[in-house]
């Protein structure tokens, strides 16, 4: 009796770690196509625009239908953001120090729910950013949709370029600058 009491406890051990383990799902996610990011500015002469072509982003989330996040890393190579005008990709390379800090970069930290209902979720994003080899924490207003098994993070981010000790660019001896201030708009589907 002992012995069955023994293997009866061992096996509903074992039953019960067994399914822990299947419920508890963490997914890694990588980014898909068609998302996007883009930076937009002011100058003196007119507003610009750079979108990304080179975007590597993971999202862990332990629960797709939840979609409750672990993490969420973005990689931007710098020499990615294309103006469609050579010489002022070139003017943006020298200002983000390319060749020093190949990598824009955001790491999630951890997350804020605003408001929810069964299509989206409004989250605050709070992570790492770092440009030009400057790392500061940001906050980031984001939807998160998810239809089907796909899930999508949309939002903007505004910054100062000094406060990631960045000159705003120049050209034409300084006769045309850029704003301190530029956006970052993403559309991220996973």
């Amino acid at each position: 009796m002992r012995k069955v009491t023994s293997l009866l406890i061992i096996l509903l051990t074992t039953t019960s770690s067994l399914l822990c383990q299947q419920t508890a799902t963490n997914l890694i996610l990588d980014i898909k196509l068609p998302s996007s990011v883009s930076v937009k500015g002011t100058s003196t002469l007119h507003d610009w625009e750079s979108k990304v072509e080179k975007t590597n982003a993971t999202i862990n989330i332990n629960n797709l239908d939840e979609v409750a996040i672990e993490t969420i890393d973005v990689k931007i190579e710098a020499t990615s953001l294309k103006s469609g005008k050579r010489t002022m990709d070139k003017i943006t390379y020298k200002a983000l120090k390319a060749e020093e800090h190949p990598l824009i970069s955001f790491i999630f930290k951890k997350g804020e729910i605003i408001s929810e209902n069964t299509d989206f979720i409004n989250i605050t994003l709070h992570g790492d950013l770092t440009i030009a080899g400057v790392t500061k924490n940001v906050s980031v207003l984001t939807r998160i949709n998810k239809l089907g098994d796909t899930i999508t993070l949309i939002g903007k981010y505004k910054l100062k370029m000094t406060d990631y000790g960045i000159k705003p660019p120049t050209a034409l001896l300084g006769t045309i600058k850029t704003g301190d201030e530029i956006t970052i708009e993403f559309n991220l589907k996973f």
